[in-house]
């Protein structure tokens, strides 16, 4: 099967070592779920494939064991992968694998959003954004709102979030990028006492757009941008090849020397 692929192998490598890692506990995969949903669905588009045949490839959905060999492969990860194709470009960021800090949300709860409207995802994700870990989005919440949601289905998604995750709502929703905190964002967090306003600063100075906070965790740093500073991050993944990460170590390269 392999001897057809036409994905570059290093990126399949990548993709491979990330989805094979689920349950181990481990943060280190060098894709994110919303990366890897992409790759599966390259898979699926570009080289033909089915969802059972990307199963097979990336070992997912093994049949349980005694069970007949031709038995097919389960799906269910795949569509769990799939799904987050569908969430709104402003909160999709937040996907995570489950390890890694605040505001990072497992893509697990996040994949069970793909029934709601982009709208409804954004004030649902983003409502939970800046609250220094205080509040966790988990898979039963959002059972929780798409069941009050499905019995009150006049009413407002905000009501619904205030009602279920007894939070205030947010008014405004942005785009979100996060980022890991590497070198140069360590250094900045480190000298510096008021590291937000300097990030957001030097953000400013570098691109165009409006950049309305960052919040800056141990491990990763969130930044909230209008859809112009947004497209900036977007191109670097899609247009260059870099991640969001190593864009915004460039970016803080001058600002931090």
């Amino acid at each position: 099967m392999l001897d057809r692929l036409v994905m570059n192998p290093k990126r399949y490598a990548l993709l491979l070592n990330s989805v094979a890692r689920q349950g181990t506990g481990s943060s280190k995969r060098p894709l994110t779920p919303i990366e890897c949903a992409e790759d599966i669905q390259r898979l699926i588009d570009e080289e033909g494939d089915t969802r059972e045949q990307v199963a097979e490839r990336l070992n997912l959905g093994n049949p349980s064991s005694g069970s007949r060999m031709y038995k097919k492969r389960d799906t269910t990860m795949i569509s769990s992968f799939l799904n987050l194709l569908k969430v709104s470009h402003k909160s999709r960021d937040l996907t995570g694998w489950g390890t890694e800090d605040h505001p990072k949300i497992p893509f697990s709860t996040i994949s069970q959003m793909s029934s709601f409207s982009h709208d409804e995802q954004d004030i649902i994700l983003q409502s939970v954004f800046g609250l220094d870990g205080e509040k966790i989005l988990g898979k039963e919440d959002v059972k929780k709102i798409r069941k009050w949601r499905n019995d009150n289905p006049g009413v407002p998604i905000q009501e619904c979030v205030s009602k279920v995750l007894k939070l205030k709502p947010v008014t405004q929703t942005t785009y979100m990028v996060v980022c890991d905190v590497r070198e140069n964002l360590r250094k900045l967090i480190d000298s510096d006492t008021e590291p937000r306003e300097t990030l957001l600063s030097i953000l400013r100075k570098r691109l165009d757009g409006e950049f309305y906070s960052a919040d800056v965790g141990r491990s990763v740093v969130a930044i909230s941008m209008d859809a112009q500073a947004y497209e900036a991050f977007r191109k670097s993944q899609y247009s260059n090849g870099i991640s969001y990460t190593l864009f915004l170590e460039e970016i803080l390269q001058n600002g931090v020397d």
